[in-house]
């Protein structure tokens, strides 16, 4: 119904009531014809004024509510009489794609001019509601994982207080820098040793205030049975289980585009060796790390020193297990590395903005470890059931540049390492070996509900 104009209908009768009167009493002069018009207004005054109490009750009846007998209507209508507004949600969905060009150190290769190579494919999901978030991915490719697929990570976490978070599935282990602790695609020595980007399953707890950030997880294993992971972690005699993690981390000029964060972080539990018939061991690493975020500029250095103690005369699949190197895996794919040592990592990279059509800018990099093998400096880098090959230190040089077309990455990396099979930069001889990387990867995401 439209209200105003009958509002308006209504001053019109009032207002042509008034006027014609007026000028019947100007015409006449009459006092008893006066007395009858003044009579004759004040009916129509009571008629209008009725009419206007109608519309008003009708109005009323127009606007109210209708009856329901669905109690979970009338529930929402008069909790949305009180609610503050929607939730918080958030849902994002995403994937990649990756796919190479290799020029490995080994005659094969060469002579065939590399190899083209299949890298990944990835369907990721990540989000929150109110206090509780989520982030989950898995990854599949028949070339890159021994086992053709793997859970990267998956985990739930809820904020409490104003601070506080607590997390539990699949997640990143908080040691080092975060969250990945380099830039080629490849990855730094401190990555294959499975002391930066590395993942576990348990519990973490972390406070948050300021420039100050304290982590401390416990973590029942470190594959949740998985074969295949995308870190790096002992595997085929030996697995990490029933672990902790404590880090502490302080950020200067936090949120500024000249910020430095300092932190240091210890971790340790037990080792099972040799499977289900074998003994546990124990584990232990400790390192300080620097993240320095200066405008263009990354610079980055981490220590780490960590022993893995294996019981002596454990062995696995018919195979002795040796006491001084321990057997570790990435994507599936094993290879040795000390049972003990130091690592020196330091990390340089500068970005530019470029703008140049789809090119959005050019990083260039270069990353570099160091692993100062324990005991006597020399360690048997051989598979368990091979015969020993006495090796000495691990060196390992990332140098390349990362071409940024928004959802599209080209990465190209020379790949140079000494004594650095356990970087699939091989052989261990004692000799610097170098490989050829040349990467593209589309990664993509976009909202589904975002409230």
């Amino acid at each position: 119904m439209d209200y105003p104009s009958q509002r308006y209908f209504a001053a019109v009768l009032i207002g042509t009531g008034l006027l014609c009167s007026g000028q019947a009493a100007a015409q006449t002069g009459d006092g008893n014809a006066q007395s009858q018009r003044l009579q004759a207004m004040q009916q129509q005054l009571d008629a209008l004024q009725n009419q206007l109490k109608n519309l008003k009750q009708q109005r009323a009846s127009d606007t109210a509510e209708p009856a329901t007998d669905d109690a979970s209507t009338s529930d929402q209508a008069s909790a949305e009489s009180v609610a503050p507004g929607k939730p918080d949600a958030a849902l994002t969905l995403g994937g990649a794609y990756t796919a190479g060009y290799q020029l490995k150190p080994d005659m094969d290769n060469q002579r065939d001019g590399g190899d083209g190579v299949l890298g990944i494919v990835a369907l990721n999901t990540s989000g929150h509601y109110d206090q509780l978030s989520y982030a989950a991915e898995y990854r599949w490719s028949d070339s890159a994982f021994a086992d053709g697929q793997l859970l990267r990570y998956g985990w739930a976490a809820y904020d409490f207080g104003d601070h506080s978070q607590i997390k539990g599935g699949m997640f990143y282990v908080p040691f080092g820098n975060l969250k990945f602790g380099y830039q080629s695609f490849w990855g730094n020595l401190t990555y294959f040793a499975g002391f930066t980007d590395n993942q576990a399953a348990g519990l973490g707890y972390k406070y948050e205030n300021g420039p100050w950030r304290l982590d401390v997880d416990a973590f029942k294993n470190d594959d949740l049975q998985q074969h295949s992971l995308y870190g790096s972690n002992p595997f085929e005699g030996y697995q990490q289980i029933n672990g902790g993690n404590i880090r502490l981390a302080y950020t200067f000029n936090k949120g500024s585009d000249h910020s430095v964060q300092v932190s240091t972080a210890v971790r340790g539990g037990q080792l099972e060796v040799g499977g289900a018939a074998g003994e546990n061991g124990t584990r232990w690493a400790a390192t300080a790390a620097v993240d320095a975020a200066l405008g263009p500029w990354t610079l980055q250095g981490q220590y780490v020193d960590y022993r893995y103690n294996i019981p002596d005369g454990q062995s696995y699949d018919g195979n002795s297990l040796p006491t001084d190197s321990i057997r570790v895996e990435n994507y599936g794919f094993g290879y040795q590395m000390p049972a003990s040592g130091q690592i020196f990592a330091a990390n340089i990279a500068r970005t530019f903005k470029i703008g140049w059509g789809a090119l959005d800018s050019i990083q260039l990099y270069d990353n570099y470890g160091y692993l100062m093998a324990g005991g006597d400096g020399h360690w048997n880098s051989a598979s368990p059931g091979s015969a020993p090959n006495s090796t000495s230190d691990v060196q390992f040089n990332a140098a390349g540049a990362n071409f940024s077309f928004g959802i599209l990455q080209i990465w190209a990396d020379i790949l140079s390492g000494k004594n650095s099979a356990m970087v699939f930069n091989g052989p261990n001889d004692g000799s610097w070996n170098t490989r050829y990387n040349l990467q593209m990867g589309i990664y993509f995401s976009g909202d589904v509900v975002k409230n």
